[in-house]
Protein backbone atom coordinates (compact mmCIF):
# COMPACT_ATOMS: atom_id res chain seq x y z
CA UNK A 1 0.00 0.00 0.00
CA UNK A 2 2.83 2.41 0.87
CA UNK A 3 4.57 1.57 -2.39
CA UNK A 4 1.41 2.39 -4.36
CA UNK A 5 1.08 5.72 -2.61
CA UNK A 6 4.72 6.48 -3.32
CA UNK A 7 4.32 5.59 -6.99
CA UNK A 8 1.16 7.73 -7.23
CA UNK A 9 2.93 10.72 -5.69
CA UNK A 10 5.95 10.21 -7.92
CA UNK A 11 3.72 9.96 -11.01
CA UNK A 12 1.87 13.14 -10.03
CA UNK A 13 5.15 14.99 -9.48
CA UNK A 14 6.45 13.80 -12.85
CA UNK A 15 3.27 14.96 -14.57
CA UNK A 16 3.50 18.44 -13.04
CA UNK A 17 7.14 18.62 -14.06
CA UNK A 18 6.09 17.73 -17.59
CA UNK A 19 3.42 20.46 -17.54
CA UNK A 20 5.98 22.95 -16.21
CA UNK A 21 8.35 22.01 -19.01
CA UNK A 22 5.58 22.53 -21.59
CA UNK A 23 4.73 25.91 -20.10
CA UNK A 24 8.36 27.02 -20.26
CA UNK A 25 8.56 26.03 -23.92
CA UNK A 26 5.20 27.61 -24.65
CA UNK A 27 6.44 30.89 -23.20
CA UNK A 28 8.78 31.22 -26.17
CA UNK A 29 6.20 30.07 -28.71
CA UNK A 30 4.38 32.35 -31.14
CA UNK A 31 1.17 30.54 -30.14
CA UNK A 32 0.90 32.77 -27.06
CA UNK A 33 0.81 36.13 -28.90
CA UNK A 34 -1.34 34.54 -31.63
CA UNK A 35 -3.99 33.53 -29.08
CA UNK A 36 -3.77 36.88 -27.33
CA UNK A 37 -4.17 38.95 -30.48
CA UNK A 38 -6.98 36.84 -31.92
CA UNK A 39 -9.01 36.81 -28.72
CA UNK A 40 -8.52 40.52 -28.02
CA UNK A 41 -9.46 41.56 -31.55
CA UNK A 42 -12.49 39.26 -31.65
CA UNK A 43 -13.78 40.37 -28.24
CA UNK A 44 -13.29 44.09 -28.86
CA UNK A 45 -14.69 43.99 -32.39
CA UNK A 46 -17.82 42.14 -31.29
CA UNK A 47 -18.24 44.32 -28.21
CA UNK A 48 -17.89 47.56 -30.18
CA UNK A 49 -20.32 46.28 -32.80
CA UNK A 50 -23.06 45.37 -30.32
CA UNK A 51 -22.41 48.55 -28.35
CA UNK A 52 -23.11 50.68 -31.43
CA UNK A 53 -26.04 48.78 -32.95
CA UNK A 54 -29.69 48.50 -31.80
CA UNK A 55 -29.59 44.72 -31.29
CA UNK A 56 -30.75 43.43 -27.94
CA UNK A 57 -27.45 43.45 -25.97
CA UNK A 58 -28.22 40.20 -24.12
CA UNK A 59 -28.99 38.38 -27.37
CA UNK A 60 -25.83 39.99 -28.68
CA UNK A 61 -23.86 38.35 -25.89
CA UNK A 62 -25.55 35.04 -26.69
CA UNK A 63 -24.53 35.39 -30.35
CA UNK A 64 -20.99 36.27 -29.27
CA UNK A 65 -20.50 33.21 -27.06
CA UNK A 66 -22.03 31.03 -29.76
CA UNK A 67 -19.37 32.33 -32.15
CA UNK A 68 -16.71 31.88 -29.48
CA UNK A 69 -17.81 28.31 -28.76
CA UNK A 70 -18.16 27.43 -32.44
CA UNK A 71 -14.67 28.76 -33.06
CA UNK A 72 -13.21 26.69 -30.21
CA UNK A 73 -12.66 23.55 -32.36
CA UNK A 74 -10.98 25.66 -35.05
CA UNK A 75 -8.69 27.30 -32.49
CA UNK A 76 -7.91 23.88 -31.00
CA UNK A 77 -7.10 22.50 -34.44
CA UNK A 78 -4.75 25.39 -35.22
CA UNK A 79 -3.05 25.21 -31.81
CA UNK A 80 -2.59 21.42 -31.88
CA UNK A 81 -1.48 21.40 -35.52
CA UNK A 82 1.12 24.13 -35.10
CA UNK A 83 2.35 22.81 -31.73
CA UNK A 84 2.89 19.31 -33.11
CA UNK A 85 4.48 20.72 -36.25
CA UNK A 86 6.97 22.56 -34.02
CA UNK A 87 7.69 19.29 -32.20
CA UNK A 88 8.35 17.59 -35.53
CA UNK A 89 10.75 20.29 -36.68
CA UNK A 90 12.53 20.38 -33.32
CA UNK A 91 13.43 16.69 -33.41
CA UNK A 92 10.95 14.31 -34.98
CA UNK A 93 8.61 14.38 -31.94
CA UNK A 94 11.40 13.34 -29.57
CA UNK A 95 9.86 15.39 -26.75
CA UNK A 96 6.71 13.26 -27.03
CA UNK A 97 7.64 9.85 -28.39
CA UNK A 98 11.06 9.75 -26.74
CA UNK A 99 9.77 10.12 -23.17
CA UNK A 100 9.67 7.20 -20.69
CA UNK A 101 5.91 7.74 -20.45
CA UNK A 102 4.32 8.97 -23.65
CA UNK A 103 1.00 9.03 -21.86
CA UNK A 104 2.32 11.64 -19.43
CA UNK A 105 3.94 13.65 -22.22
CA UNK A 106 0.73 13.72 -24.30
CA UNK A 107 -1.38 14.63 -21.27
CA UNK A 108 0.97 17.49 -20.37
CA UNK A 109 0.89 18.81 -23.94
CA UNK A 110 -2.91 18.65 -24.05
CA UNK A 111 -3.37 20.32 -20.64
CA UNK A 112 -0.99 23.13 -21.60
CA UNK A 113 -2.70 23.86 -24.92
CA UNK A 114 -6.12 23.67 -23.26
CA UNK A 115 -4.96 26.19 -20.64
CA UNK A 116 -3.84 28.51 -23.43
CA UNK A 117 -7.24 28.17 -25.10
CA UNK A 118 -9.02 28.82 -21.78
CA UNK A 119 -6.93 31.95 -21.23
CA UNK A 120 -7.74 33.11 -24.76
CA UNK A 121 -11.47 32.57 -24.17
CA UNK A 122 -11.30 34.59 -20.95
CA UNK A 123 -9.57 37.48 -22.75
CA UNK A 124 -12.23 37.51 -25.48
CA UNK A 125 -15.12 37.60 -22.98
CA UNK A 126 -13.38 40.28 -20.91
CA UNK A 127 -12.71 42.44 -23.97
CA UNK A 128 -16.33 42.10 -25.10
CA UNK A 129 -17.60 42.99 -21.63
CA UNK A 130 -15.36 46.05 -21.34
CA UNK A 131 -16.54 47.40 -24.70
CA UNK A 132 -20.20 46.84 -23.79
CA UNK A 133 -19.85 48.29 -20.29
CA UNK A 134 -18.11 51.39 -21.66
CA UNK A 135 -21.19 52.02 -23.83
CA UNK A 136 -23.49 51.34 -20.85
CA UNK A 137 -25.05 48.32 -22.56
CA UNK A 138 -26.58 45.47 -20.56
CA UNK A 139 -24.57 42.35 -19.85
CA UNK A 140 -25.41 39.05 -18.12
CA UNK A 141 -24.39 38.69 -14.48
CA UNK A 142 -20.74 37.93 -13.75
CA UNK A 143 -21.76 34.40 -12.77
CA UNK A 144 -23.33 33.89 -16.22
CA UNK A 145 -20.15 35.19 -17.88
CA UNK A 146 -18.08 32.77 -15.83
CA UNK A 147 -20.37 29.84 -16.64
CA UNK A 148 -20.24 30.67 -20.35
CA UNK A 149 -16.45 30.59 -20.16
CA UNK A 150 -16.46 27.33 -18.20
CA UNK A 151 -18.87 25.73 -20.68
CA UNK A 152 -16.75 26.69 -23.68
CA UNK A 153 -13.58 25.38 -22.01
CA UNK A 154 -15.10 22.12 -20.74
CA UNK A 155 -16.64 21.41 -24.13
CA UNK A 156 -13.25 21.94 -25.82
CA UNK A 157 -11.30 19.27 -23.94
CA UNK A 158 -12.28 16.49 -26.35
CA UNK A 159 -11.28 18.61 -29.36
CA UNK A 160 -7.74 19.11 -28.03
CA UNK A 161 -7.41 15.38 -27.38
CA UNK A 162 -8.65 14.41 -30.85
CA UNK A 163 -6.66 17.05 -32.70
CA UNK A 164 -3.40 16.24 -30.93
CA UNK A 165 -3.81 12.65 -32.05
CA UNK A 166 -4.75 13.75 -35.59
CA UNK A 167 -1.78 16.12 -35.84
CA UNK A 168 0.61 13.42 -34.68
CA UNK A 169 -0.83 10.76 -36.98
CA UNK A 170 -1.51 12.78 -40.13
CA UNK A 171 0.12 16.16 -39.70
CA UNK A 172 -0.70 19.80 -39.08
CA UNK A 173 -3.17 20.24 -41.94
CA UNK A 174 -5.31 17.33 -40.79
CA UNK A 175 -5.78 18.88 -37.35
CA UNK A 176 -6.60 22.30 -38.80
CA UNK A 177 -8.97 20.77 -41.36
CA UNK A 178 -10.82 18.86 -38.64
CA UNK A 179 -11.02 22.07 -36.61
CA UNK A 180 -12.60 23.89 -39.54
CA UNK A 181 -15.07 21.02 -39.95
CA UNK A 182 -15.92 21.27 -36.25
CA UNK A 183 -16.50 25.01 -36.62
CA UNK A 184 -19.01 24.42 -39.42
CA UNK A 185 -20.75 21.64 -37.45
CA UNK A 186 -21.20 23.94 -34.47
CA UNK A 187 -22.60 26.79 -36.55
CA UNK A 188 -24.99 24.44 -38.35
CA UNK A 189 -26.25 23.07 -35.02
CA UNK A 190 -27.28 26.61 -34.03
CA UNK A 191 -28.99 27.41 -37.33
CA UNK A 192 -26.12 29.51 -38.64
CA UNK A 193 -24.12 32.50 -37.46
CA UNK A 194 -26.33 34.99 -35.59
CA UNK A 195 -29.51 32.99 -36.17
CA UNK A 196 -30.85 33.62 -32.67
CA UNK A 197 -29.97 37.31 -32.86
CA UNK A 198 -31.81 37.84 -36.14
CA UNK A 199 -34.87 35.78 -35.21
CA UNK A 200 -35.00 36.97 -31.60
CA UNK A 201 -34.92 33.38 -30.31
CA UNK A 202 -32.76 31.42 -27.89
CA UNK A 203 -31.31 29.30 -30.67
CA UNK A 204 -29.13 27.00 -28.56
CA UNK A 205 -32.17 25.79 -26.63
CA UNK A 206 -34.09 25.21 -29.85
CA UNK A 207 -31.40 23.01 -31.40
CA UNK A 208 -32.35 19.30 -31.61
CA UNK A 209 -31.17 17.20 -28.69
CA UNK A 210 -29.50 14.67 -30.97
CA UNK A 211 -26.80 17.17 -31.95
CA UNK A 212 -25.40 16.77 -28.43
CA UNK A 213 -23.88 13.54 -29.70
CA UNK A 214 -21.46 15.58 -31.87
CA UNK A 215 -18.44 16.58 -29.73
CA UNK A 216 -17.65 19.66 -31.82
CA UNK A 217 -20.91 21.37 -30.79
CA UNK A 218 -20.30 21.05 -27.05
CA UNK A 219 -18.37 24.33 -26.51
CA UNK A 220 -20.94 26.49 -28.33
CA UNK A 221 -23.93 24.74 -26.82
CA UNK A 222 -22.71 24.78 -23.22
CA UNK A 223 -21.52 28.39 -23.44
CA UNK A 224 -24.76 29.57 -25.04
CA UNK A 225 -27.21 27.66 -22.84
CA UNK A 226 -25.85 29.30 -19.69
CA UNK A 227 -26.25 32.74 -21.28
CA UNK A 228 -29.75 31.90 -22.47
CA UNK A 229 -30.78 30.65 -19.03
CA UNK A 230 -29.85 34.08 -17.66
CA UNK A 231 -31.74 35.84 -20.48
CA UNK A 232 -34.87 33.72 -19.95
CA UNK A 233 -34.77 33.82 -16.12
CA UNK A 234 -37.60 32.66 -13.86
CA UNK A 235 -39.62 29.58 -14.79
CA UNK A 236 -38.51 29.82 -18.41
CA UNK A 237 -34.91 29.19 -17.38
CA UNK A 238 -35.63 25.72 -15.95
CA UNK A 239 -35.82 23.88 -19.32
CA UNK A 240 -32.62 25.62 -20.44
CA UNK A 241 -30.78 24.55 -17.31
CA UNK A 242 -32.06 20.99 -17.76
CA UNK A 243 -30.85 21.08 -21.36
CA UNK A 244 -27.45 22.32 -20.18
CA UNK A 245 -27.25 19.56 -17.56
CA UNK A 246 -27.97 16.86 -20.13
CA UNK A 247 -25.33 18.29 -22.46
CA UNK A 248 -22.86 18.52 -19.55
CA UNK A 249 -23.33 14.85 -18.67
CA UNK A 250 -22.92 13.76 -22.30
CA UNK A 251 -19.85 15.98 -22.60
CA UNK A 252 -18.33 14.56 -19.41
CA UNK A 253 -18.88 10.94 -20.37
CA UNK A 254 -17.79 11.42 -23.98
CA UNK A 255 -14.68 13.39 -23.03
CA UNK A 256 -13.62 10.86 -20.40
CA UNK A 257 -14.04 7.99 -22.87
CA UNK A 258 -12.11 9.70 -25.70
CA UNK A 259 -9.26 10.86 -23.44
CA UNK A 260 -8.95 7.43 -21.81
CA UNK A 261 -8.78 5.63 -25.16
CA UNK A 262 -6.22 8.04 -26.63
CA UNK A 263 -4.00 7.95 -23.55
CA UNK A 264 -4.16 4.15 -23.48
CA UNK A 265 -3.13 4.03 -27.15
CA UNK A 266 -0.40 6.67 -26.88
CA UNK A 267 2.30 4.29 -25.59
CA UNK A 268 1.91 2.12 -28.69
CA UNK A 269 1.86 4.93 -31.23
CA UNK A 270 4.62 5.47 -33.78
CA UNK A 271 4.60 8.00 -36.60
CA UNK A 272 5.28 6.86 -40.14
CA UNK A 273 8.52 8.84 -40.26
CA UNK A 274 9.91 7.24 -37.10
CA UNK A 275 9.11 3.73 -38.32
CA UNK A 276 10.42 4.26 -41.83
CA UNK A 277 7.06 4.83 -43.57
CA UNK A 278 6.31 7.52 -46.13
Amino acid sequence: MKMRRYETRRGSASFFRAVRSELLRLRRSFLVPLHGVLSSVLGLAAGLYFAATPWDPLLGYDAFVQLLGAGAPLLAGIACGLALDAEREAGAYANLLGQPSRRRAFAAKGVTLLALGAFSCAIAIAAFSVAMAAADRALPAVSALALSWAGAVAGSVVSYALFLAAALAWGRNAAIGLGAFGFMCALASLGGLGNGLVTGTLSASLAPLWVMAVPFVWPARLASLTAEAFIAQGAYAAPLLANAQICSVICLIGTAAVVAVLLAASDRFETARRTGGE
